[in-house]
């Protein structure tokens, strides 16, 4: 039974299981055709050559160039600067973002995910031959996204997103990293939103990374200035949100009905580190670690007992009272008390979030950290103890299981923890070795934990189970620590084994755990590295995302370049490019008048320009990649090009690209024009193409004669 939040008029619907089939996926990206990828594009030239469709691509030049226009149909990367003050000094950062709005709405206009998107909230329940029993898979089954509504205006939707953030490696030698955002829509079904194809996560933003410098790293002041620098950058990529989420915003869907979205932020997908820049706590040394909840530092390990919950509004207040102290050391001690830092965070300009109730538990990491790091760790010292017999026995064991399992991919230390028991259980005995077989009850106990959570539908029975199999695992794990205190200095008191206290509140609350699994989001990261080492120049990489910068005014471009001749009347020759390049290509002006472009119209300026051309060598299609960049890599960079016109070939330096969208509404869509200086003439005769002309990358060297 599907029942749906009252606001949304729909009455309840009740369907039989067999009324369910499964649809096929779509093709995945590969580099290589399998059997059904060969088998569809037979298909697809059967239909061309029956005529039932035509086939319009020439070559592979059609299909760039297709691409190349779909991107402007898409939201790009703008550039901004965030100013953040340390010790006396302004700090600049440059920052890299989608419109968040915009790349919500690219998917709202998608037609192949708009019949999959599911914007009220429902409350489904199964028939078990008895009674109906209620079960969460989805966001916008669970309580979260049922509650955000119930505190929306009548009609009103919630647009839900899912954001993560995390550093990563783009270079083997960790020479380069990056720091990419990650965002994916709640109402859209996990299959799909944690998919790799349409629909699926997006970089949406390049955050910069502060360098440490000896003489500050450590410092109270430098570490609340690293996390100013966080949340400054985040405001900036939230506040295409923060208005919206407060007043709603009006959007006509692709079924014509206008829909009343309230943006929110329904889950942060992130490990414990990031999970403390998020919610601007202090970390695992502070008297209050858990971002989540108020459970005292020495009380970590007891996750039989549950505290209070943050909340933003107290987080606020708090710090508010803090900034009323007299002194910077009383504001640091109140702040202190409840593990906070003196900043103010990015997620509260959002309405309807709430930071500590978006952060999510980690599976990903469960087994990675909880297991590896510290069961695991503990019971090969203990086989270890028991002699080479049994490590060798152990080895063995292992060596049995199935080979097609290769323990190398990122669930290695899951793999793991799933055949430990059956490949220890005869080495490690009650009788021969006590300690050793109470801690596999408690790795048994770990494994039936991360079982539970990684149902991907999950009913009240489960819920209740998985709770119970929480707090079984910590009373024998407390068994263990207190039969081996004498014998090992070991700590136990440490977060990640906290923070299996809140596994299935945020089940109950934001529905399966792949819903906020990391997993998804740092499978992104392979990708950004394949970018990094095949289309980078291994330098740079944030400006390489995307080269258009935060549009401004013909006044404003005038105006910062007032001392340059080139840019002298750059409005007015603009006006009269256009009205002959419309005449040219035979589109009527407006009103049969002349181009007019006012000063207060904006344009969007580009640091980069990719151009295909074919090659006079190989007849083949190249595609150069053009810098107009007046700080690339710390210096100037403005390269040269071959540009053929009507009757001649000229030779020329890129001196300004930018982008103007449907001018006077011709709907010609977005045109890219480049203004160029050309070669063996004086500025005055500046040439304007528009992005499409036949152009290469050019290498000159300037004239010492």
């Amino acid at each position: 039974m599907r029942e749906y939040h009252p606001s949304s008029g729909i009455p309840p619907e009740v369907h039989a299981f067999n009324d369910f089939k499964c649809r096929p996926t779509p093709l995945a990206s590969s580099a290589c055709l399998n059997n059904e990828q060969t088998d569809r594009l037979i298909r697809l030239c059967n239909r061309c050559i029956s005529q039932q469709e035509k086939f319009t691509f020439q070559n592979h030049k059609d299909i760039r160039d297709r691409w190349d226009t779909a991107s402007h149909r898409i939201t790009g990367f703008t550039k901004d600067i965030i100013s953040v003050p340390y010790d006396g000094t302004i700090q600049v950062f440059d920052l890299h973002y989608r419109n968040l709005w915009e790349w919500a709405s690219d998917l709202l206009r998608d037609p192949r995910l708009f019949p999959h998107m599911v914007f009220d909230a429902q409350r489904l329940s199964k028939f078990d031959g008895k009674t109906f029993v209620n079960f969460v898979d989805e966001p916008y089954t669970a309580e979260a996204f049922w509650n955000i509504q119930s505190r929306l205006p009548e009609g009103a939707k919630p647009l839900a997103f899912i954001l993560y953030a995390d550093k990563t490696k783009l270079s083997s030698f960790c020479t380069a990293k990056g720091y990419p955002v990650v965002a994916r829509l709640a109402n859209l079904p996990t299959d799909i939103c944690n998919g790799q194809g349409i629909g699926g996560g997006y970089v949406v933003g390049w955050l910069p990374i502060v360098k440490e410098e000896k003489d500050h790293a450590g410092k109270p002041s430098w570490v609340n200035f690293k996390n100013a620098v966080w949340h400054e950058a985040f405001v900036k990529i939230l506040s295409p949100l923060a208005s919206k989420s407060s007043t709603g915003h009006w959007f006509e869907c692709l079924n014509s009905i206008q829909r009343w979205f309230f943006p929110c932020i329904l889950i942060l997908s992130a490990n414990y580190e990031e999970q403390c820049v998020m919610a601007l706590t202090r970390g695992i040394k502070s008297l209050w670690p858990c971002p989540v909840c108020l459970v005292p530092h020495d009380n970590l390990l007891d996750t039989l007992k549950t505290y209070a919950c943050r909340t933003s509004t107290q987080s606020q207040d708090i710090l508010q009272a803090a900034w009323d102290k007299g002194t910077a050391e009383e504001r640091d001690n109140l702040l202190k008390q409840y593990g906070l830092r003196d900043v103010q965070n990015a997620f509260w300009i959002i309405a309807l979030t709430c930071v500590y109730s978006a952060l999510s538990w980690d599976r990903f990491h469960f087994n990675g950290g909880l297991y590896c790091d510290h069961l695991w760790a503990e019971l090969q010292k203990i086989i270890s103890g028991l002699g080479r017999a049994s490590v060798a026995q152990m080895d063995k064991n292992y060596e049995g299981f199935p080979h097609c399992i290769s323990f190398t991919d990122s669930s290695v230390y899951e793999d793991i923890s799933k055949m430990v028991i059956y490949a220890a259980h005869a080495i490690v005995t009650e009788d021969e070795c006590p300690l050793g077989y109470l801690l596999l009850r408690c790795i048994r106990l770990f494994i039936e934990i991360d079982m539970y959570a990684a149902l991907e539908v999950h009913t009240t029975d489960t819920i209740c189970a998985g709770r119970h199999a929480v707090q079984a695992f910590s009373t024998y794990l407390q068994q263990y620590i207190t039969k081996t205190a004498d014998e090992s200095d070991k700590n136990w008191n440490f977060p990640k084994l906290h923070m299996s206290v809140h596994i299935f509140d945020n089940i109950e609350a934001k529905g399966a755990t792949c819903n906020f699994n990391m997993k998804p989001n740092e499978g992104m990261h392979g990708s950004l590295k394949d970018s990094y080492l095949m289309w980078m120049n291994f330098r740079d990489v944030a400006p390489q995302l995307g080269s258009r910068q935060a549009p401004q005014t013909f006044e404003s471009v005038e105006n910062t370049h007032k001392t340059d001749s080139a840019f002298s009347n750059f409005r007015v020759k603009l006006n009269e490019f256009l009205t002959n390049f419309l005449l040219s290509i035979q589109v009527p002006l407006l009103g049969g008048k002349r181009v007019r472009l006012k000063p207060n119209d904006k344009i969007t300026k580009c640091h980069f320009l990719k151009v295909n051309y074919e090659s006079l060598v190989d007849w083949r299609q190249h595609t150069d990649y053009l810098q107009c960049n007046p700080k690339f890599f710390g210096a100037p960079r403005f390269d040269c090009v071959f540009i053929q016109m009507t009757n001649k070939i000229i030779f020329g330096r890129l001196l300004f690209v930018f982008e103007y969208f449907d001018f006077q509404e011709m709907t010609l869509g977005n045109l890219s024009f480049c203004v160029i200086e050309p070669a063996f003439h004086p500025v005055e005769g500046l040439e304007w193409i528009v992005k499409n002309s036949k152009v290469c990358g050019a290498c000159l060297d300037p004239s010492f004669t």
